[in-house]
């Protein structure tokens, strides 16, 4: 102020020295620059309105000392008038405030110097600028504040020097860290304190806040979440609702309270409703397509969801433009809204371009075919977005993305869908070792969208030190041009790991399916495959001793299945699930006859904080018929990632008193699992998991209880491992207890990695019986949904 007072003084002396007796020479003949040092001329010049050769203007010369002095740089701008042959000459005279030579930053141990750097504009060589010097102190205040130091303090210095230049240094008193202990709200009557937390991305600590970083405090953050908190009052009817600021209690900045101060008022309800302007057919017809009713409370939501629900009815007739606009009327004395929906449906279009980009390796054919609309087509919202989920639905790609854009005309419109292909394809080779194979070489090519032509195939060998694995499959989803599925695959292993026994499969299996709707097929595949339980030893029950030799299975199952899932490799909301019935034997020959059940289920539900609860289910029944056993290996073999993590495969069912799984005929098992985000960047995330379930049904022809103790007492008690050591029970008989249900619990990662897929568990079991781990690891590269 006292320097625009001098400004002003200087102007009006300066008019009153030479506002008359130059009136015949009021022209601007020179302007000079004085007093700048570090400023370059041009900056000044470039604030300075009036030119040479202009007429002499007192206001002007008022204006453009404001102008330079609101440059910032100046501590000082002053002005002088000199007559000159032909005119005046114009002085703007500065003294330009102090430059910072440094900028000094102390006391801080728990943040980096560069991590606070990274927050400060202040830099050495600009002006100093003492609004800045604050706001930067405030800045390291906000970015303590964001990492739990409630109680930093934080201190600005500024040493001049005589080199017109200043060095300004920051203190910092750190304190301890701290969190949110305690979120209150004081006058909400209506609406529950725990529904408004819910709002809020602002969270008090809880015991998961390692993992989900809840429980700081960002100042800016809980500024957005009043305005959640009203918008959700607002939602609810309560139009004048008030949400006071926050007050911080910060007597213990190791834990914190919030308290927010609410008005809610009274909540509005919905009065008439009614529509202006354009109609598909007749009013009633669209108000069928509303859910909002009269008294009803008033919602926003209610309110974007009927304008989504009728501008989707419009737009699946072609009008891809409508303008459904909804204009409330307040009525505060009877606390009602009136509700007029105006519709303006413009003209209906249609398709004129369809374009695919991004897809650098699926050919445009493989697009297309999954796309519901045609160029040509009228514009459809619902086959536009059965279309995207179709693409997604592939695994093809990582992200599709539908935009439209006007055509020629006011009736066309072009579509472009743009993809980003995802690895689909691998190549890999490894050396490796588990407790059941020891040494382990395996070899994998394999490709879901082959040639870019949707087709998916793969190689894969692996050799260990008890096992031999050879597999080959092909699936064309599109089969002979037709929205057919068939495939084939050849497979061989040989088993050299369990206790007593080795075993060979050689086999391979034709599939063809078929979609019945957009989300639910139909399969059925038929398999041939011989299985060789050999090398038996002499100590093995006589179950593996009755399954020696060599067999065939012929067999052929049919499949429902059902996939809503918004996503191939992530879902968040939707489910999987299917229905298998097989048979083998009978007309389809071979040495084994028997029916399986097989039913699977998987759901998806989002949860705050961008994670997802996944629940499955999976039950299976198989059993013989005509006289012949199921064998070993078509048997149920409970436990391991696929059913009940925490236990190696097979061994949470039955097992002999070798310790050898022996399947089961029965089988349930349930598993929830919470996932969350880890890194987004990379397609890291998290989770925790709980599988439970029960293995049972044994030949029951060879079935003998367990003695009890060595002197062949009777009773289903004593441990597996002293199966068959008391007197009068023959070593090699077969013994085995029902399982009991088994529960597994552990966490593990999931990362959707350049390879595909990759999932890894460590599972625990809670209560390990003799002979079982209390802890197994487990790695899988692809999808298990």
């Amino acid at each position: 102020m006292m320097i625009m007072r001098r400004i002003g003084v200087i102007a009006f002396f300066l008019f009153l020295l030479t506002g008359w007796g130059f009136a015949a020479e009021d022209v601007v003949k020179k302007i000079t620059v004085l007093g700048n040092v570090k400023i370059e001329e041009g900056v000044i010049r470039g604030a300075i309105k009036i030119r040479e050769g202009d007429t002499f203007s007192m206001d002007q010369i008022r204006a453009d000392l404001r102008s330079i002095f609101n440059l910032g740089y100046f501590s000082d701008v002053q002005v002088d008038v000199k007559p000159v042959p032909g005119g005046r000459e114009i002085l703007f005279i500065v003294v330009e405030k102090p430059s910072i030579k440094e900028v000094l930053i102390t006391g801080n141990q728990k943040v980096k110097t560069e991590d606070i750097r990274e927050k400060l504009t202040l830099t050495p060589r600009s002006i100093l600028n003492l609004e800045k010097v604050r706001e930067n102190a405030e800045q390291i205040r906000k970015l303590y504040f964001s990492k739990g130091y409630y109680g930093v303090g934080v201190e600005h210095k500024i040493d001049y020097l005589e080199t017109n230049e200043a060095v300004i240094s920051f203190s910092i008193n750190e304190g301890p860290k701290g969190s949110i202990r305690k979120i209150l709200f004081t006058g909400n009557k209506h609406l529950k304190s725990s529904e408004l937390k819910k709002v809020m991305v602002t969270r008090e600590r809880n015991l998961l806040s390692f993992i989900t970083k809840t429980g700081i405090l960002d100042e800016d953050i809980l500024k957005n979440d009043l305005q959640l908190i009203a918008a959700y009052y607002y939602d609810h009817g309560y139009l004048d609702a008030k949400v006071g600021e926050p007050k911080l209690n910060l007597r213990d900045p190791k834990h914190i309270e919030i308290e927010i101060a609410i008005e809610e008022g009274s909540p509005y309800r919905f009065g008439t409703i009614d529509f202006k302007g354009d109609v598909l057919t007749t009013k009633e017809d669209l108000f069928k397509l509303i859910k909002i009713k009269r008294q009803d409370i008033y919602s926003n939501t209610a309110i974007r969801r009927d304008v989504s629900a009728l501008t989707e009815a419009f737009a699946n007739r072609g009008y891809a433009n409508v303008e459904i606009s909804p204009q409330p009327t307040v009525d505060s004395k009877n606390l009602v809204v009136h509700l007029v929906f105006e519709v303006e449906k413009k003209k209906q279009v249609s398709f004129e371009r369809i374009q695919v980009t991004g897809n650098t390796k699926t050919r445009d054919k493989v697009i297309r075919r999954e796309l519901q609309v045609a160029e040509g087509d009228l514009y459809s919202a619902m086959r536009l977005r059965k279309s995207r989920d179709r693409l997604k639905r592939t695994g093809y790609f990582k992200e599709v993305e539908f935009t439209t854009s006007r055509g020629t005309s006011e009736d066309k419109i072009n579509l472009d869908v743009k993809v980003e292909e995802a690895p689909t394809g691998a190549l890999s080779f490894g050396v490796g070792y588990s407790s059941l194979d020891k040494a382990i070489g395996t070899a994998s090519l394999s490709d879901r969208n082959l040639f870019g032509l949707g087709y998916s195939g793969s190689l894969r060998f692996k050799l260990g030190t008890e096992s031999k694995d050879f597999r080959m499959g092909f699936t064309d989803p599109y089969f002979l041009g037709y929205r057919y599925t068939a495939g084939f695959d050849l497979y061989h292993e040989e088993i050299d790991y369990f206790t007593t026994y080795d075993y060979k499969i050689t086999g391979g299996d034709l599939r063809f399916g078929k979609e019945l709707t957009e989300k639910i097929r139909t399969d059925l595949v038929y398999k041939l495959e011989t299985f060789d339980i050999m090398n038996v030893a002499q100590e093995a029950s006589k179950y593996i001793k009755e399954q020696e030799g060599k067999t065939t299975t012929s067999a052929l199952a049919l499949t429902f299945s059902q996939d809503d899932r918004d996503d191939f490799y992530a879902p968040s909301r939707g489910g999987r699930h299917s229905l298998t019935l097989q048979n083998a034997g009978g007309p389809l020959g071979g040495d084994n006859y028997f029916g399986r059940v097989v039913g699977e289920t998987s759901w998806f539900f989002p949860l705050p904080l961008n994670t997802v609860l996944n629940l499955r289910g999976k039950a299976g029944f198989i059993e013989g018929y005509s006289g012949r056993r199921v064998p070993l290996y078509e048997r149920f073999l409970v436990g391991g990632q696929n059913t009940i993590r925490g236990f190696e495969y097979g061994k949470a069912g039955p097992v002999d008193e070798n310790g050898d799984p022996i399947g089961a005929k029965r089988m349930v098992v349930f598993s929830g699992e919470w996932i969350f985000p880890l890194s987004r960047e990379i397609g890291l995330r998290g989770a925790l998991f709980a599988d439970v379930g029960r293995g049972w049904g044994i030949e029951k022809s060879n079935f003998r209880p367990r003695p009890t103790d060595r002197n062949g007492g009777g009773g289903e008690g004593g441990d597996e491992g002293d199966a068959g050591d008391g007197p009068g029970v023959r070593r090699g008989v077969f013994r085995i207890e029902e399982p009991s249900w088994r529960v597994g619990v552990g966490f593990g990662i999931r990362w959707f990695s350049p390879f595909g897929p990759i999932n890894i568990d460590i599972g625990f079991n809670p209560s390990p019986k003799r002979g079982e781990k209390s802890r197994v690891l487990e790695f899988n590269a692809g999808t298990t949904y």
